[in-house]
């Protein structure tokens, strides 16, 4: 079964948006808090926790779990 062009497409976007120190999902899922802890207090987050913020924008599951953690804070 060959990739659609949608598909294709997603791929060549997550792998632009990749960066050579990458962090990957278990080492994210570890700081996410800590990363919305700065985010919400407005403080610009330390280089490990803005690779984090660079995870969030290419991995749809992390992303995820970071939006269930903004929604638990707000009370939804």
């Amino acid at each position: 079964m060959e990739p659609t062009a949608a598909q294709l497409a997603e791929l060549a976007r997550q792998l632009a948006g990749t960066a050579p120190n990458e962090i990957d999902c278990e080492a994210v899922l570890d700081c996410v808090a800590a990363y919305f802890e700065a985010t919400q207090s407005g403080i610009t987050p330390s280089a490990d926790l803005a690779m984090v913020g660079q995870h969030l924008e290419v991995c749809p599951s992390c992303l995820e779990e970071f939006q269930a953690l903004v929604r638990a804070s707000a009370g939804e």
